[in-house]
């Protein structure tokens, strides 16, 4: 049974949601009526808030389970700068934030690189991951490296910061390099429209969405 009122908040959000590629993330929520998800940058919790939200069109909020990992409050100026990202609440403020959604929430707090690793075998399979943490290429890397085994036929692996036309001030960071060694035997790989575009000193950002799912029979 769908809930109306939150499918009529989904399009909303669908509507005003903004940097536009972020709509692919709720789109592919409904499309897959997707229940447990884990996102990698929870950041605020204003996203994960609406992935919720939009798993409740059809599960109750009660059965939706959402885990996230972030640095929270741990965040170091160096690690800003290293990571091209932007500095998160403290997880006790996110956590609060979430646990009024009704879902079933999980928060882990450290590096990705170190935590993600050491937790993967004990959060079971995921509808949909959302890697949208760290920006350089290594964390990217790590944090695939430890998701994709939490995949199962069906599973929808989102990444943000694929950039077109990348800058050489863009080096080093984004999805593009880690998407574009993916083995196409094994994964469907597709680039999401809309490119959102934001000017820059040096020039015009693109950025796209880039969704990952295993081909059928295909072995991780």
């Amino acid at each position: 049974m769908i809930n109306t009122f939150e499918y009529a908040r989904y399009l909303c959000r669908l509507a005003a949601v903004k940097p536009r590629r972020y709509a692919n993330l709720f789109r592919e929520i409904r499309g897959n009526r997707c229940r447990r998800m884990l996102e990698v940058g929870t950041y605020d919790g204003r996203h994960a808030a609406q992935m919720i939200q939009t798993a409740g069109i059809f599960h109750p909020r009660d059965r939706v389970e959402y885990a996230g990992f972030d640095l929270f409050e741990l965040l170091t100026d160096d690690k800003l700068n290293k990571e091209f990202s932007k500095r998160p609440p403290d997880i006790s403020t996110v956590r609060s934030r979430l646990e009024r959604t009704g879902a079933r929430i999980s928060l882990y707090q450290g590096d990705t690189r170190t935590i993600l690793p050491r937790v993967k075998d004990d959060l079971g399979q995921f509808d949909l991951i959302f890697i949208d943490g760290g920006h350089s290429e290594e964390t990217i890397s790590s944090d695939w490296n430890a998701v994709k085994g939490l995949m199962r036929d069906g599973t929808v692996v989102l990444f943000d910061d694929y950039y077109k036309d990348p800058a050489p001030e863009l080096q080093g960071i984004g999805c593009r390099s880690l998407v574009e060694g993916l083995d196409r035997d094994m994964y469907e790989v597709k680039v999401l429209d809309p490119t959102d575009e934001f000017d820059k000193e040096w020039g015009v950002l693109k950025v796209n969405f880039v969704k990952v799912t295993k081909k059928p029979g295909g072995k991780l």
